[in-house]
């Protein structure tokens, strides 16, 4: 998937200049150090035309953020609807509270396929938009407005009404519920390991000598690892009934 920010043939090729160039400056100077007037010059437009496109530079961070999040949502949608949805409507898969239960062996094997490439189209897109994600880290960590901003994920893991992911799934199997169990599990053992396998992926890659496939395909052999110890006989469990939280 191409790289987040606007959308393809959307004609507005200064904005994206600003926005690729803000993207470098945040990954080598940092977001503190980078001024407005550094990302004018490195995007070789006037100061003027950013502030035309954004209010400060923490809009344009902001802007950021929320395009990698509304990407990373569709990349979900889609997975969700031409998976869990079509499956549950041929009649191959039922949603319960706390698992997906499937009708044949053929079932859940086809589901596990399609859940295993919808994984490796995030990884790729993590990996793609990387700087920004480090960036994102690491102002995550700091006092200010942007300490919240992984927090933001949080939305989509709830059960609001307005969530698309919810909604999409909620349409297949009205028992589906997000429980809180599922939304600390999903925020701890899958968002942020995903944020931190990007943000730490340069690093990671010259510590052990390995190159970009190699820590590509390592990364997606342990969450193979992963999503078989969620298996039980004809089911993927949302949860374990015999842990209490």
């Amino acid at each position: 998937m191409e790289v987040f920010i606007l959308e393809k043939n959307s004609g507005n090729e200064a904005k994206e200049r600003i926005i690729k160039a803000a993207i470098q400056l945040f990954s080598q100077k940092g977001y503190d150090a980078t001024r407005v007037n550094d990302i004018a010059s490195a995007a070789n437009v006037n100061k003027a035309l950013i502030y035309y496109y954004f209010k400060s530079k923490e809009d344009i961070l902001d802007f950021m953020v929320q395009s990698l999040l509304d990407n990373a949502v569709l990349l979900t949608v889609d997975f969700i609807q031409t998976s869990i949805v079509q499956m549950v409507k041929n009649g191959e898969m039922e949603i319960n509270p706390d698992r997906l239960h499937f009708i044949s062996e053929t079932a859940k094997k086809n589901f596990l396929q399609n859940a295993f490439k919808f994984y490796e189209k995030l990884i790729d897109y993590v990996i793609e938009n990387k700087k920004i994600i480090r960036v994102l880290m690491i102002e995550s960590l700091k006092k200010g407005k942007h300490q919240d901003s992984l927090f933001r994920f949080m939305k989509f893991l709830s059960g609001d009404e307005e969530n698309p992911i919810i909604k999409t799934i909620s349409n297949a199997g009205h028992d589906f519920v997000y429980s809180n169990e599922l939304i600390l599990f999903n925020f701890f053992f899958s968002i942020i390991p995903i944020v931190s396998f990007a943000a730490y992926f340069d690093d990671y890659k010259a510590v052990c000598s390995l190159n970009d496939d190699e820590l590509r395909r390592s990364f997606l052999s342990v969450y193979e690892i992963i999503a078989a110890s969620l298996i039980s006989g004809s089911d993927i469990l949302l949860k374990n009934n015999n842990i209490n939280i």
